[in-house]
């Protein structure tokens, strides 16, 4: 099968079916490293909630916030 014909299989895909398909190539594309999947661990189990974010602050981080664009 060519690259074409999965591109076209794709597009015939639900949304659900491409979501599978998502979870499926993730770790096959990027795969964690064993250190890297150790501290994401860290990061999620910390039950500390000075460590934690809140949306606004993520959203800054990123450079995403939903501010309005100052005239």
């Amino acid at each position: 099968m060519s690259i074409a014909e999965l591109k076209a299989e794709v597009d015939r895909l639900t949304p659900e079916e491409r979501q599978e398909l998502r979870n499926y190539l993730r770790p096959t594309i990027r795969p964690l490293d064993a250190e890297t999947r150790r501290q994401l661990g860290e990061k999620i189990n910390d039950n500390d909630p000075s460590h934690w974010l809140t949306l606004e602050e993520f959203g800054k981080r990123l450079g995403i916030t939903d501010e309005p664009a100052s005239s």
